[in-house]
């Protein structure tokens, strides 16, 4: 199911429970997976409950035609994440569709857990040497492959640095590695602050971004 780019400026809301579908099928665009069309649907679902049970603010981007074309989530710390419980339930119903037994969906990707732990590893450290950057992080941007070039990325960035902003936050810092298009954070004038190569997966560098708000 390819997502339609319908023309027009977008424009940007919060993200509500009701995206969680068409969010995942940008997710299955970008990311595909071995598990097949079904499978392959479901899984991306229960990886962005993942996501969300991280974060505590989210920002969609629309076109005129009402079609989602991008998603950033963020946790800010800035509030506490009260829809936690909420994913964590919406996971588990997901989950509830794969037969019984299965590890489908229970086991966190070999490349994410490394990067679950760099992120962990980053703020800890930066919040020892106080870097602004371990204020906030964006756990998760993406873009509908229809919208590509159209500055919708650009837009959920901005936009949530100044959401950032506003809370108070002083920066913030973000996970990626080369499956993504890193150049992307090099334009926007984020700050590489470590590339280390993947322990997991040969060829694969991951990455932590940042910005000094």
């Amino acid at each position: 199911m390819a997502l339609q780019h319908q023309g027009g400026s977008p424009t940007y809301r919060p993200f509500e429970e009701e995206d969680l579908e068409v969010a995942a099928e940008l997710f299955y665009q970008q990311w595909g997976t071995e598990a097949g069309e079904r499978l392959g649907r479901l899984d991306a679902q229960v990886n962005l409950c993942n996501y969300l049970m991280d974060a505590d603010w989210g920002l969609v981007a629309e076109g005129a035609g009402g079609e989602l074309l991008g998603v950033l989530l963020a946790e800010t710390g800035s509030q506490p994440a009260a829809a936690l419980g909420a994913w964590r339930t919406r996971r588990e119903e997901l989950l509830a569709q794969v037969a019984p037994g299965a590890t489908f969906g229970r086991e966190v990707c070999r490349v994410e857990a490394e990067e679950l732990a760099l992120s962990q590893r980053f703020r800890a450290a930066a919040d020892a040497s106080g870097r602004p950057e371990a204020a906030a992080e964006f756990k998760l941007l993406i873009v509908s492959p229809a919208a590509r070039g159209l500055g919708v990325g650009g837009g959920l960035v901005s936009r949530g640095e100044d959401h950032l902003a506003q809370t108070g936050a002083t920066g913030y810092y973000l996970i990626t590695d080369d499956t993504c298009d890193v150049g992307f954070y090099d334009h926007l004038g984020l700050s590489r602050l470590v590339a280390e190569a993947s322990a997991v997966e040969p060829g694969i560098n991951l990455y932590v971004y940042g910005k000094e708000l």
